[in-house]
C-alpha cells in the first residue's frame, strides 16, 4: 500500500509540472511585438535596396547606349539618336527607365520602392565619377569644352529618391 508521505511526494511532483503562467506568456508576447515593430520596418527598406540595385543593372544596357551613341555620332540629342537601341520594358520594381536628351540616364521606380514624385535615380555623364559632387556633362551641346570619358556617377543632386534607400556609392558627399 502506498503510505501518506509517498502519496504528498506524488502530488508535489504532480503540482511541479503547471505550466507557464499568464504573465510569462504576456511578457513573451510583448517582447515578440518589440522585436516585429523594430524589425518589420528594417526588413522594408532592405528590400527597397534591393530593387534601387536592380534599376541600376537595368540601366547598364541604357548607358552602354548612351556611351555607343556619342564614341560613333559625337555630341548629340541622346534621346534621339539612342530611341532604337534602347527599349525598357517596366517590371515589379521598375517603372521606366529613359534617356534624356543631355544623356543622363532617369530611373524611376514603382511606388513599391517609394512613394511617386520621390522615386527618381539619376545617372549622370561624368569624367569625376569617384568625386563625392560629381559634374554632369551635356553629351547633346556640340561645342562642350572637354570630351567625355564614358564615366557615370548615381550621384546627382536632380535625384528624388531617399538617401536611406541609395547604395553608399549613389549618397551625395556632405558638404
Amino acid at each position: 500500500m502506498i503510505t501518506l508521505l509517498e502519496r504528498k511526494m506524488m502530488n508535489e511532483q504532480h503540482n511541479d509540472q503547471a505550466g507557464f503562467t499568464l504573465i510569462e506568456v504576456m511578457v513573451v508576447v510583448a517582447i515578440v511585438g518589440i522585436l516585429v515593430a523594430v524589425a518589420v520596418p528594417q526588413y522594408q527598406d532592405y528590400i527597397a535596396r534591393g530593387r534601387v540595385v536592380e534599376g541600376l543593372n537595368l540601366a547598364s544596357a541604357a548607358k552602354l547606349a548612351v556611351t555607343e551613341s556619342y564614341a560613333t555620332k559625337g555630341p548629340n540629342l541622346m534621346d534621339q539618336s539612342t530611341r532604337e537601341a534602347f527599349i525598357f520594358n517596366p517590371t515589379q520594381s521598375v517603372k521606366e527607365i529613359e534617356i534624356l536628351p543631355d544623356g543622363t540616364i532617369a530611373i524611376d521606380y514603382q511606388s513599391s520602392v517609394a512613394a511617386n514624385g520621390k522615386n527618381t535615380l539619376y545617372l549622370i555623364p561624368t569624367n569625376e565619377p569617384d568625386i563625392g559632387n560629381p559634374r554632369s556633362i551635356d553629351l547633346s551641346q556640340s561645342g562642350i569644352s572637354q570630351t567625355w570619358s564614358g564615366g557615370w556617377s548615381c550621384r546627382s543632386d536632380k535625384t528624388t529618391l531617399a538617401a536611406k534607400l541609395l547604395p553608399a556609392e549613389c549618397r551625395l558627399a556632405k558638404p
